[in-house]
């Protein structure tokens, strides 16, 4: 998918620029476009058989989006260095990041399987590989070897590593060598290796292997996935022999009717991966080195959490902003008010006394909040 032409741009701002006006934030403004494609459109449907005619198979709608910010994220960033050529000092010229011609999504309806010969694909327009994926890129080629030897010896340490100052509070760990996968978003909780890097999230992880300037089709591409394994390989057009580059056990299982995968052209194949159950892997492939998932971001997104955890976040929030305002929370409003029913009763202590909550010890009252 490609950024609209040039001479479009802007046709759509007044009706855009209102929403915006309206909603104030980005956020919130993304939330109106998408909440119209939920509500008007196919876009979140999904298939229930390759015949239907609307909606799209699993994971598709999701590329898409992505597919759509790759590409403004590419024309920002050479928006930048054009910015940055005409400072004063100019960054030393980079190697044009090449252009992705089309984007093939896997998916099949098999419970044993994924593979490319059963693939359906998105509409072949061009995608424009981001930068930070190129960048990335470069990082695994040149530092796989030395990562993956520094993170065996790190596996083969039984004791904990040393808290980096300022890290004791949230209870990580630092770790020289994922502080370096951390710094990338492709290795982010996960590692670079030699051809392929890796991500993850509570919920999925995203693999990325690197391929060839050559390597534009999709039919250059095999890519087989079963809940515990992973095998992707590449046609060397010159010799029409295929290179295996991945072909392992996975380290947990993985949901094969949710799991895709994308081709960017010259750069890499994207790999998603949904996993079967919510942990952190200590790798991706069984025979690969462990990270120190010690000292990965263990955080989960707010609309992650489940429905208590984020009612018991709201209040807490709620009755903070209640402190700070010099107002009390309902607890302690409530407590107050059977105070107040109490004060006067047969047996009270301050039975004929102004009524001055001050005056009773009522420190605690959120703690069973």
């Amino acid at each position: 998918m490609s950024a609209m032409d040039a001479s479009r741009r802007g046709i759509y701002d007044a009706a855009l620029m209102g929403i915006l006006s309206n909603e104030g934030q980005i956020y919130p403004f993304l939330d109106a476009i998408f909440d119209f494609l939920y509500r008007r459109t196919d876009f979140y449907r999904i298939k229930s058989s390759p015949s239907d005619k609307l909606g799209f198979s699993p994971g598709v709608a999701r590329s898409i989006a992505r597919a759509a910010f790759e590409s403004y994220h590419k024309l920002a960033d050479e928006a930048q260095k054009k910015k940055d050529a005409t400072a004063p000092v100019a960054a030393q010229p980079e190697e044009p990041v090449p252009i992705a011609a089309e984007v093939e999504v896997e998916t099949t309806t098999s419970d044993d399987t994924i593979e490319s010969t059963t693939s359906e694909s998105v509409a072949a327009e061009p995608v424009e590989t981001s930068p930070v994926a190129a960048e990335s890129k470069s990082q695994c080629s040149q530092k796989g070897d030395a990562d993956n030897v520094e993170a065996t010896k790190d596996d083969k340490a039984d004791g904990p590593s040393t808290l980096k100052a300022g890290d004791e509070n949230d209870g990580r760990e630092y770790d020289p060598v994922q502080a370096k996968f951390q710094s990338h978003p492709e290795s982010y909780n996960g590692a670079m290796r030699d051809n392929y890097c890796w991500s993850q999230s509570i919920h999925d992880l995203d693999v990325r292997v690197k391929v060839g300037p050559d390597v534009t089709s999709r039919n250059q591409v095999r890519v087989t996935i079963n809940t515990n394994h992973l095998k992707v390989e590449l046609l060397d057009i010159f010799n029409k022999t295929w290179s295996v580059h991945v072909d392992d056990d996975l380290h947990s299982r993985v949901k094969l009717d949710e799991s895709i995968w994308t081709l960017v052209p010259g750069d890499h194949v994207l790999v998603n991966l949904e996993k079967a159950t919510e942990l952190w892997w200590e790798r991706l492939l069984v025979n690969e080195p462990k990270i120190n998932i010690r000292a990965i971001d263990p955080t989960k997104p707010f609309e992650d959490l489940d429905p208590e955890s984020q009612a018991k976040i709201q209040e807490l929030t709620y009755n903070s902003l209640l402190k700070q305002a010099g107002r009390k929370t309902p607890q302690e409003e409530k407590v107050e008010n059977l105070l107040r029913e109490a004060w006067d009763k047969d047996g009270s202590p301050f039975k004929g006394q102004p009524f001055d909550p001050s005056i009773v010890n009522m420190s605690g009252v959120n703690s069973d909040m």
